[in-house]
Parts: structure tokens; C-alpha cells; sequence
């Protein structure tokens, strides 16, 4: 089986929430104080321009939403947050729920896309948006109050969307490999993992090879 990433249905509402609340509580990312309920949930998931989940099966790991970040003549940019459940953290489903968020945000329509609100001390946010290219271009000191009280400063971050039509990140399937039955979704995004860092290693080791080769030939000469 694999990781897909789909839109939600109304059975994957339950385990949302779940997913969704644990990031409303620990009160270091959403701005949202209040946790979602059957009902809450059902109107705010279908009010979003499109909701979307990362799933094996009926089980889900990671959620997001997508919807215009103002109105008018501003709602040609879009907004988004995201949650994954704390046991899949760490392991790049972040980033690919990031990516998939663009994907959709760029089919609907969307020209950019603008976080209003990231948290300075989230530092595997900040990572992901700085690797996929975002531009931070503003800070709002103390903007943030914490779970604990404490006023962080909250950045801005955008990024176009009109380059993606044609750039790698719609080239390449989001999907994690075929795993076999029972596997977790840990283990199949550790095996994506894994097969990127050799990879990229490979990589590496490639191009270090061919500078040496320039190197030699320049001291010949």
C-alpha cells in the first residue's frame, strides 16, 4: 500500500480532528485557540477552497486546508495551514503536505501563496518554506502569544505560484513507494527518505568526481 494524498471525505472527519486539535492545543503554531467538534469541524473542513489529507487507506497522517488569504481583490492569493499527526512528525511529510497544498492552490487558480502567521520558534515550518522557496519578507514582533503566555514574533512568508506549471515540484508523483501490507506510514516515509539522501549523495559523490577530473586536467596543462 502507499501514502496517497487525496481530498478529504466526511469519514476522515473524526480522525481530523484528532490530528487538527493536538496542534490547536499545544498552542505553538495555529493561531486558533478553540478545538474543533463533530459539528465545528464539518462546517470549517467545507467552507475551505479544498481541504486535502495524506492517507494509507482510511487512515490519515497529515492534513491541510487551502482558501483565499483576504477577499476581494486580494482573494487571488492563497492561504494555508497544516497538521500532521504527532507520530508521523520528522519524517518530510511536512514538506510533501506543503507541496501538495501548492499543487492544488496553483490548479485552483491561486497566483501565490502568503502565510500570515509562522510562529519564529517553528523551526521545522521555517525549514520547510525557506526549501521550497518561499521569501520571508516581513516580521511582526511579539505577533504571537503562546500557549504559555509568551509574545514570539511571527513572520510572513510568500511565494509565487505562476512558475509551477511547468517547474519539478508538479513532475514528481507526491506519493511514497509501494510498501508491503501492514507497513506504517513512518516506515514509508523513511523509505522515500532514504531513497532521496542516496540520491542525493550519489549525486554529490558524481560531481566531486568530475571536479577533481577538472582539477587534474588543470594542473597538466
Amino acid at each position: 500500500m502507499a501514502l496517497e494524498f487525496r481530498e478529504y471525505q466526511e469519514t476522515d472527519l473524526d480522525q481530523m480532528i484528532r490530528i487538527w486539535n493536538v496542534v490547536v492545543e499545544a498552542g505553538d503554531a495555529f493561531p486558533q485557540i478553540e478545538p474543533l467538534d463533530e459539528q465545528s469541524a464539518r462546517e470549517f473542513f467545507a467552507a475551505q477552497s479544498y481541504t486535502g489529507v495524506a492517507a494509507i487507506d482510511d487512515t490519515i497522517f497529515g492534513l491541510y486546508i487551502v482558501h483565499p488569504n483576504n477577499i476581494g481583490r486580494c482573494a487571488h492569493v492563497a492561504n494555508a495551514s497544516y497538521a500532521v499527526a504527532k507520530a508521523s512528525r520528522g519524517l518530510g511529510l511536512g514538506t510533501a503536505l506543503v507541496e501538495d497544498s501548492l499543487r492544488q492552490a496553483t490548479r485552483l487558480g491561486f497566483r501565490g501563496m502568503q502565510f500570515n502567521a509562522v510562529v519564529a520558534s517553528n523551526e521545522a515550518a521555517l525549514h520547510i518554506y525557506d526549501s521550497l522557496g518561499f521569501k520571508r519578507i516581513g516580521t511582526i514582533p511579539g505577533g504571537f502569544v503562546s500557549g504559555g503566555g509568551n509574545f514570539e514574533d511571527m513572520h510572513i512568508y510568500y511565494r509565487d505560484c505562476m512558475e509551477l506549471g511547468s517547474s519539478e515540484l508538479f513532475a514528481e508523483e507526491m506519493t511514497c513507494d509501494e510498501i508491503v501490507d501492514g507497513a506504517s506510514a513512518e516506515e514509508a516515509l523513511e523509505t522515500k527518505s532514504t531513497k532521496k539522501n542516496k540520491k542525493a549523495k550519489k549525486e554529490k559523490k558524481s560531481k566531486e568526481s568530475k571536479d577533481k577530473k577538472k582539477s587534474h586536467h588543470k594542473k597538466k596543462k
